[in-house]
């Protein structure tokens, strides 16, 4: 028997950002034959939830890049890997020192907060009007983004051009490269603007899809992903099966034990159709 895993952006999502009717479809016949699936994305829970609403997953999902397991329906954590506040606050001063105004986002005792103070270029505005736009119950500009540090920090995200985030990336990780997780990826839908994401060393797609297939008795399965950027290597490098997209980046088709088509093709529910139901043959015969 396998478990299926699949990333978002770029990989189950058509090139809007949606859940085209074929993919819905197919997924949702296989869910009611048992199929065991779900996703592990960059995307806070609200947006997953948002993108898969009516489709009947049962497990939780990875979300944040494996910062969170979430339920949901609910929007509830059921872990959070965040950074210690005295951490966050270093990489933040650091980021401000490279002259960057970055996103943050937290999590403490009013829940999930994602905190933004000015925007300083068109891939930023892209990210908090696409978040105004949808009504991200998290957002808050504030005046002082450095006065939001005190509860834990789950995602701290610079978007901007690729050379200054490359020398920032390259000092984050020479700083606390064992403490925290990086990621530099274009914006698939603002090419020439990319983001770096950084998060706590425990917040990775592979660590939170091992502790989700232990909880649900899973881990004896095996593991079918599918993905299309950085942030997926690792969950393709810990699978059974990984699965690269056509359109995937040149890094993520070479860890990948097989390529199929481009995500705007319904590539993903195409394959696992027919992986899941000739597994069902292989167990017959």
């Amino acid at each position: 028997m396998r478990f299926y895993v699949s990333d978002l952006d770029g990989t189950l999502l058509d090139p809007q950002a949606r859940l085209s009717d074929a993919t819905r479809a197919g997924l949702t016949e296989l869910l009611a034959e048992g199929l065991a699936f779900t996703v592990a994305s960059a995307r806070h829970v609200v947006s997953i939830a948002r993108i898969l609403e009516g489709l009947p997953i049962s497990l939780p999902v990875v979300s944040s890049n494996g910062a969170y397991i979430s339920d949901l329906r609910t929007g509830r954590h059921e872990l959070v890997n965040a950074m210690d506040p005295a951490l966050g606050q270093a990489i933040f001063a650091l980021v401000r020192r490279h002259g960057l105004m970055p996103f943050i986002a937290t999590h403490g005792a009013k829940g999930d907060q994602l905190f933004w103070q000015e925007v300083q270029n068109e891939g930023q505005q892209r990210f908090v009007t696409e978040r105004q736009r949808n009504a991200d119950p998290r957002l808050r500009q504030v005046d002082r983004l450095q006065d939001q540090l005190d509860d834990p920090l789950v995602t701290l995200l610079v978007v901007g051009r690729a050379e200054p985030l490359e020398a920032l990336q390259a000092e984050i990780l020479a700083t606390c490269g064992d403490l925290v997780t990086t990621h530099l990826a274009e914006d698939l839908y603002m090419p020439g603007w990319p983001w770096l994401n950084v998060h706590d060393r425990r917040a990775s797609k592979d660590q939170a899809i091992a502790t989700l297939a232990q909880r649900y008795a899973l881990h004896e399965r095996e593991l079918v992903v599918f993905g299309d950027q950085v942030n997926d290597l690792t969950m393709l490098k810990s699978a059974h099966h990984a699965i690269a997209m056509a359109n995937a980046s040149d890094d993520v088709k070479q860890a990948a034990h097989r390529i199929i088509g481009f995500h705007h093709e319904d590539a993903v529910v195409q394959f696992i159709r027919d992986d899941w139901r000739a597994s069902y043959l292989r167990k017959s015969s």
